[in-house]
């Protein structure tokens, strides 16, 4: 039974990221610029102090911009620092300017090993949580390694926003028990709040 859900999982992501990866640089760009827009407008972003992004790979949601409003907005803000590839240990680490990221585990930007500073999940008020799919109910597809949810579940005071293209929405993503859900979908076209 484990093995077909895998399977299927992988048969969903497989799809999913297709269809990311369909869209134009002109389609990518636009859409990023809207859902930044309405990020920077939420009153979840507004209010928080230490915010836990991501440096976005090249065809998801484009964080550049985010980052450097919040940064500019005096937030504090957090990446993704993968600390234990084997226990799939993910942790949050301070950064003070994107001329601080080097390529890191996965190709994804990330903070130099001699200048973390580690963040508690808990004192994290708002997380843009990436994904592949999301359904509409606020499950999230990622990319299988099971990081966020580890991490999600410390995060008992942060909002948790998911930021996805229209194109990766579906009615049902294929989920497990440890799966964690998102308090607000964000795409060019739809907003969907759920708590």
């Amino acid at each position: 039974m484990l093995t077909q859900l895998t399977n299927n999982k992988k048969v969903q992501r497989k799809e999913l990221l297709a269809k990311r990866r369909a869209l134009t640089l002109i389609q990518k760009n636009e859409y990023s610029a809207v859902i930044t827009k309405k990020i920077v407008e939420l009153e979840e972003y507004k209010n928080s102090q230490i915010c836990f992004l991501y440096a976005s790979m090249p065809d998801e949601f484009q964080t550049k911009e985010l980052i450097v409003n919040a940064l500019k907005a005096g937030k504090q803000i957090c990446l993704p620092y993968i600390t234990d590839k084997n226990m799939k240990i993910m942790q949050a680490t301070l950064i003070k300017s994107l001329d601080e990221l080097v390529v890191g585990a996965y190709n994804i930007l990330t903070v130099k090993e001699e200048n973390l500073r580690i963040v508690k999940p808990q004192d994290i008020d708002f997380i843009l949580v990436p994904a592949v799919g999301l359904d509409k109910k606020g499950y999230r597809l990622g990319m299988g390694g099971g990081y966020y949810d580890r991490y999600l579940v410390k995060a008992i005071n942060a909002k948790k926003i998911a930021a996805v293209y229209d194109c990766q929405l579906v009615d049902e993503v294929i989920k497990d028990n440890y799966d964690i859900k998102v308090d607000m979908i964000l795409t060019e076209n739809t907003t969907i709040k759920y708590r």
